[in-house]
């Protein structure tokens, strides 16, 4: 036995069940030095006792007069499956040993016995319980468990409390779960339901109307109301009604509440091994919820200075404001289209957003010029590609988003900057901004010039096609437009004219 058995053991309860007195009195005395014992003289009694304090074992004689000890434990098992069972026997009882296989008896102990026998069948018996409520564990929460292997953000959160109900309605042989949580802004009910049928489980997941009564009433199967999710003195560990079919366990993550999940029967009444699931299940569950209202969050606060920062640049260089966000919808439809996976389109948008982050470091003189830049100037503008992706580097964005801003204005056959890389050197999120920014840039008004006409500025990107961008990335493009997906800044209602060679 390991050290960490070794300390629950010793806790254990244990109900002993025999209809003679002296056999009662050993074990109490004999296991009373390590354990929580308690005698009981018949099986009905042991079923009572075993309801108001569910045993961890139950060491129970088989013959006795009335209810036999294999009939008590049998219904004691079926309340409470997780109790072990071990059965004192002698040599003519034989015939019973296969109910006991039936049953999933831990143990058997051969009457007459030592003291020692009882230590040890009944150490054994306790051990193999403690295996069977681990197992039983961690089966209800591997639902849970594999939500680890896909990203935060990819996991609704509807997702998680249907998970949560359903593992509750199967573990606990339950007729009916509710989940009541709030939402992220802590103010209205969110409703999780999922119940047995003839047409299997069905759940279902809805939001209050926004009142508290209104919301009680759609689930009469809530011990715990509404209203006591937005206590400040929190909730009690486990609530359940006189008779025990209804079961109520908060969900509490940080000190707090955060919902509450119920388990209701109509007929057989809820044990402490159920109680001890569904709490296993609700700090899982509750945890997990966390996790995610955390991650969108975070999420939320990641696009706010994406945004923020795009609209910065896009205010120093007025003539081009709202260029950047433009370039996310032309960046995206290409990106779809040339059937990049969702995470590579996100960092396509939040680089197409920043390409030009780097320019807050150009000066006005430069940046807003009417007139042509000379070589000096034209070379001091090149540094924004360097500048933007040290700037991102420094914030911690992520890898690709650094390298296209950094590399969007390479071309492909490498007579661009900063590096001269060629081709599928560059990487394909910075070749598709290379063809938005340069739509965007010749169809919207400069300091220097006026927008070019969309049919003309198609032509120069069919004339770069292949030198300055990638065919690939034309091609698509020019497949949007003809497609309708895309109308850029000046483009009429009539039909996009797509070059031949497109």
């Amino acid at each position: 036995m390991n050290d960490k058995e070794s300390m629950v053991l010793p806790k254990a309860r244990i109900l002993v069940v025999d209809d003679e007195t002296s056999i009662r009195e050993l074990c109490v005395r004999i296991l009373g030095r390590t354990y929580e014992v308690s005698p009981a003289p018949d099986g009905p009694t042991a079923i009572s006792m075993a309801r108001a304090q569910t045993p961890d074992l139950l060491l129970t004689d088989i013959r006795m007069p009335g209810m036999t000890g294999l009939e008590a434990a049998r219904q004691i098992v079926a309340e409470a499956p997780d109790v072990s069972v071990v059965v004192m026997t002698g040599f003519s009882e034989f015939d019973n040993l296969l109910e006991t296989v039936k049953l999933g008896v831990n143990g058997f102990l051969m009457k007459p016995f030592t003291p020692d026998d009882l230590r040890k069948t009944v150490e054994e018996g306790l051990r193999k319980g403690l295996y069977f409520k681990r197992n039983t564990r961690l089966r209800a929460l591997q639902p849970l468990l594999d939500l680890h292997s896909n990203r935060l953000g990819d996991v609704d959160q509807g997702r998680v409390f249907q998970i949560i109900t359903e593992a509750v309605l199967h573990e606990l042989n339950a007729e009916r779960v509710t989940l009541v949580t709030l939402d992220d802004d802590g103010q209205e009910l969110m409703v999780t339901t999922s119940a047995t049928g003839d047409a299997g489980t069905v759940t279902t997941t809805g939001q209050a109307d926004g009142a508290r009564h209104s919301a009680a009433k759609s689930s009469a199967s809530w011990r715990v109301a509404p209203e006591d999710l937005f206590r400040a003195d929190g909730l009690a560990e486990a609530t359940a009604d006189d008779e025990g079919r209804m079961l109520s366990v908060p969900l509490q993550f940080g000190g707090r509440v955060v919902g509450v999940v119920t388990a209701l029967r109509s007929t057989t009444a809820f044990g402490g091994s159920d109680r001890d699931v569904l709490r296993v299940i609700a700090a899982q569950g509750s945890s997990e919820i966390e996790k995610i209202r955390l991650s969108q969050q975070l999420r939320r606060s990641y696009w706010n200075t994406v945004y923020a920062l795009a609209a910065t640049v896009d205010l120093r260089d007025h003539p081009t404001r709202e260029h950047s966000n433009r370039a996310v919808t032309y960046a995206l439809a290409i990106g779809s289209r040339m059937g990049l996976s969702a995470d590579r389109l996100e960092d396509l948008k939040t680089a197409a957003l920043l390409h030009d982050i780097g320019k807050i470091g150009i000066g006005d003189g430069v940046l807003r010029k009417p007139g042509h830049l000379t070589a000096e100037e034209y070379d001091g503008m090149k540094t924004h590609t360097l500048m933007g992706a040290k700037i991102l580097a420094m914030a911690d964005f992520p890898p690709r988003v650094v390298e296209a801003v950094m590399f969007h204005h390479e071309w492909f056959d490498g007579s661009g900057y900063p590096m001269g890389l060629r081709g599928d050197q560059i990487p394909v999120e910075a070749r598709i901004i290379a063809g938005v920014d340069a739509l965007e840039s010749m169809t919207s008004p400069r300091y220097y010039r006026p927008a070019m006409p969309v049919p003309k500025a198609l032509a120069e990107l069919e004339r770069g096609r292949g030198t300055q961008f990638d065919p690939q990335v034309i091609g698509a493009l020019l497949a949007c437009l003809q497609a309708g997906d895309l109308r850029p800044l000046g483009m009429d209602d009539e039909a996009v004219g797509v070059p031949e060679t497109a």
